[in-house]
């Protein structure tokens, strides 16, 4: 249940990230790893508020530091992988949209086994 819950979130966090990249990329012309980056930025925002408490249900407010600034280091650790795997399929899928669909798909899944192992205890 806890992961069907997780995925729940990760489309909606996913809607931002999809979203800000499409906007960033396409209508206001910046660079895609950088709109890649800074889409995932949101999305973070957005994933770790909403996985705390509706995804892995913690109440404790004495632990939100703590997890806050684990969840953003994974994060931070998970936009240079990001990045790495969407320069790589960019090479041999040309449309960035779905180059990106790709590879965060395969970033999903380690995602979440990283919160629910150092992040959400």
């Amino acid at each position: 249940m806890r992961f069907a819950r997780y995925v729940s979130v990760q489309i909606g966090a996913y809607v931002i990230d999809m979203g800000g990249f499409v906007l960033l990329s396409k209508y206001l012309l910046t660079p895609i790893l950088v709109a890649n980056i800074i889409s995932k930025l949101c999305a973070g925002l957005f994933g770790f508020f909403v996985h705390r408490v509706f995804t892995f249900r913690v109440s404790d407010s004495d632990r939100t530091w703590r997890q806050a600034v684990t969840y953003f280091a994974l994060l931070g650790l998970n936009l240079p992988l990001s990045a790495f795997i969407l320069h790589g399929v960019l090479q041999v899928v040309a449309w960035p949209v779905l180059a990106k669909f790709f590879s965060d798909v395969i970033c999903v899944f380690l995602s979440y086994w990283l919160s629910k192992r150092f992040v959400f205890l």
